[in-house]
């Protein structure tokens, strides 16, 4: 009974979140949304996740270094998904995966134009499916055992299309020794 009453309030917060976004929508109300969706699907599988700015500036210097790589001439015709993952992109990104392990989840910056009960039902689903964390690909070794994690978005294009990017990340504690 308590997951059926969390999903009835992540359906109503991203019903609530839609109405606002509207026809066409705007890339910032969606980008919060997915990000609190994120939050709330990881909340609810027992992690401990905080919306923070540095997750949003890795996430920001992710996506700016990803458009920088789509620049050039190698990386014609390369996938945004796979420039996320290019060690030279997470270096320019300024991100260490072993000292800053992360995950990221790139998610098209779609502008939904359908309206009424049905568009809402589906944007609604297409949210669920794409804030999954099966979505999220690791950089780096992630284990983050009892740490708690950082979580960030940004919203920026990749070549001529535009993403939403979804960072969780946290600082590796070393063990102490007794």
């Amino acid at each position: 009974m308590k997951l059926f009453k969390k999903l009835a309030a992540v359906v109503l917060a991203a019903a609530l979140a839609l109405t606002m976004v509207g026809c066409g929508g705007n890339s910032y109300a969606m980008q919060n949304e997915l990000l609190k969706l994120s939050i709330d699907y990881m909340t609810d599988r027992g992690k401990t996740v905080t919306h923070t700015k540095k997750a949003d500036d890795l996430a920001a210097a992710l996506l700016a270094a990803a458009d920088t790589a789509a620049a050039q001439k190698e990386n014609e015709g390369t996938k945004a998904k796979e420039l996320l993952k290019d060690p030279a992109v997470i270096k320019a990104a300024g991100i260490d995966p072993e000292k800053t392990p992360c995950k990221v989840n790139l998610i098209d910056n779609v502008q939904f134009k359908s309206s009424g009960t049905m568009g809402d039902y589906l944007k609604m689903e297409w949210m669920a499916s794409v804030t999954n964390p099966s979505q999220f690909v690791p950089i780096g070794t992630f284990r983050p055992g009892d740490n708690k994690g950082e979580i960030g978005a940004a919203t920026h294009k990749i070549g001529d299309k535009s993403y939403i990017l979804i960072l969780v990340t946290y600082t590796p504690t070393t063990p102490s020794i007794t």
